[in-house]
């Protein structure tokens, strides 16, 4: 769920990160802007396709793999020269955003109490909005301080940097699976 809250609040701003390059980067217009969304939405669509495909491999380890690949195309797209360079890296970034919240997502849900479920994807639902007017409020403060290019990679840096952080600190419980866990507490316990 961490990993989900700094993906969403900085890395899931592609409205923001469009607006901002299509008019101030590239000095398009309007026309160029809607564009860019059906870019990033033909990624999306196949992002979810994609990750229903994902179902047996899907762990926490996957969670956060996807969460740094997200990280890193967000970040290489502030590098993207012209327009439709960015244009053409949007479906990936798409991709990578849809199949990893799908992943993070489902994992939740297949790991959580039945009894508790809703309740458990409520908290899921307000972490995933809920910083949402945080991080905006930060992208156009930073937008208007350092620049736009400069902005996206800071927002992929914070969300890179949680991944990270996420997966040092759950390295042993993300790495082992919870059966060989159970399975060696069981065999200290026979001893």
């Amino acid at each position: 769920m961490a990993l989900v809250f700094f993906a969403a609040t900085f890395g899931l701003n592609f409205q923001i990160f469009n607006a901002l390059m299509a008019t101030k980067e590239f000095g398009k217009g309007p026309a160029s802007y809607g564009l860019l969304g059906t870019y990033i939405a033909i990624g999306s669509l196949t992002g979810a396709l994609l990750s229903a495909r994902l179902e047996r491999f899907r762990n926490t380890m996957l969670v956060v793999r996807l969460g740094v690949w997200f990280s890193c195309v967000v970040i290489a797209l502030a590098f993207m020269p012209t327009y439709w360079s960015y244009s053409l890296w949007l479906p990936i970034c798409g991709v990578s955003a849809l199949t990893m919240l799908i992943s993070a997502n489902s994992y939740v849900q297949v790991n959580s109490d039945p009894a508790v479920r809703g309740r458990v994807m409520g908290i899921y639902l307000l972490i995933f909005m809920g910083g949402t007017p945080f991080g905006s409020m930060l992208i156009g403060y930073l937008t208007e301080a350092v620049g736009v290019r400069q902005t996206i990679v800071i927002c992929g840096l914070i969300s890179l940097s949680a991944c990270t952080f996420i997966w040092l600190f759950f390295k042993e419980k993300v790495e082992r699976p919870a059966d060989l866990r159970v399975s060696n507490v069981l065999a200290k316990s026979a001893e």
